[in-house]
């Protein structure tokens, strides 16, 4: 606060505002609990493209902060407690999404990056139009990878050498990628060689299963909309068995505002001709639509496993309305998981005022989450977001 005010003295800063509160009442126990939580945010600009400064309170601690500068040709990024570190080649070698603090310059199409035990240098390799470079360096081990795209004869083709720990060489340490696709993208494939089975890029989420990854995909038509794909990994000692056990084919189709997703996952399960004896598999559709007034979503899914938290077959029934009357805003929906041994029910509704100048108001039941374990507990919290 002391920073910002002697900032604001010295160069007159024209500052954006805003703040959140939150008041939530639990009553799934037997005794009803209450948290309250704020958040603040603040960002002010006195020099235009060249100076921007953010900073987020949540409560009375300090959540977040970035101060960039511009100078010439060169960009500095100062972080407090923001996730920064991602290179920009296709396998993504280094990419860490918590919050951490450090520094990143901007210079001629080169980035610098210094973060603790991590940092790097991201940039172009020169004279060679098109391809990239990264340097790495990870508490005392070292990371490389060259990358680079191309128009080949009206084809794009993307391609990667990374190394991990270069000091201690090793081609287990090693990925290399080429995809090659249609000008529009409309049909592509993509092949990954890995130095070993189950390889880990260490500071990104990027995992290799396989030393073999290959992805293919083909788009035709508009009106319906179709795209087929199939994945499959697999090693060189036991090809025609991996290739059985993990090859994924799927098609998705779409027209105007409905959809088909039909997908499966291996074959070698597959021991008859009951959905219980077809191994991993997923059929999906669904349609947005209009009633009353009301705009809504419905989706209905049949597979195993039926959800992320429900590993036996089952089916997934999903239903959202909502509705604006002038400034109030409604909003709702409903999932229902049926598997073989249990059922959840998952609800969350909104009422919003959104008549207010420079705030809105909102009044929430339930938890907005339908992909976790978090099935509806009877939860209620009053919000308020506000903006000068």
């Amino acid at each position: 606060m002391i920073l910002t005010f002697i900032l604001s003295s010295l160069f007159a800063l024209q500052t954006n505002f805003s703040t959140s509160f939150s008041l939530q009442y639990d009553f799934s126990g037997e005794t009803p609990s209450v948290a309250f939580s704020s958040e603040f945010r603040m960002n002010p600009s006195a020099f235009g493209r060249d100076f921007d400064l953010s900073i987020s309170l949540k409560d009375t601690n300090l959540e977040s902060a970035k101060l960039s500068l511009k100078i010439e040709n060169v960009k500095l990024n100062l972080y407090k407690n923001i996730s920064f570190i991602k290179t920009t080649d296709p396998l993504v070698l280094y990419m860490i999404d918590s919050g951490r603090d450090g520094i990143d310059i901007h210079v001629a199409g080169t980035r610098f990056v210094f973060s603790g035990d991590v940092m790097y240098v991201d940039t172009k390799v020169p004279f060679v139009q098109g391809v990239g470079l990264i340097v790495g360096k990870r508490n005392e081990k070292f990371d490389t990878a060259l990358y680079g795209f191309q128009k080949i004869s009206g084809l794009n083709v993307n391609y990667e050498f990374a190394l991990q720990d270069v000091t201690n060489f090793d081609m287990e340490n090693s990925v290399a990628m080429v995809s090659v696709a249609e000008g529009n993208y409309k049909w592509g494939v993509r092949y990954l060689l890995a130095g070993a089975t189950n390889t880990s890029l260490a500071l990104s989420p990027q995992y290799i299963s396989n030393q073999n990854i290959v992805s293919a995909w083909y788009k035709f038509g508009s009106q319906p909309a179709f795209n087929t794909y199939v994945n499959t990994n697999f090693s060189f000692e036991k090809f025609s068995d991996d290739v059985l056990k993990n090859t994924e084919v799927g098609m998705d189709i779409n027209y105007g505002g409905a959809f088909v997703n039909l997908k499966k996952t291996g074959f070698a399960d597959v021991t008859g001709a009951m959905p219980t004896e077809w191994g991993k598999f997923n059929v999906s559709l669904g349609t947005t639509f209009s009633f009353m007034n009301f705009s809504g979503k419905f989706a209905y899914s049949f597979g195993k496993p039926a959800h992320n938290v429900v590993n036996t077959i089952g089916e997934v029934y999903y239903v959202e309305l909502g509705r604006s009357f002038g400034n109030i805003n409604l909003f709702a929906k409903y999932q229902k998981i049926i598997g073989y041994y249990e059922e959840k029910d998952f609800f969350f509704g909104e009422l919003k005022f959104t008549g207010f100048q420079n705030a809105d108001f909102a009044i929430q039941i339930g938890n907005g989450d339908f992909a976790g374990d978090n099935p509806f507990k009877p939860v209620v919290a009053f919000k308020i977001n506000a903006w000068w």
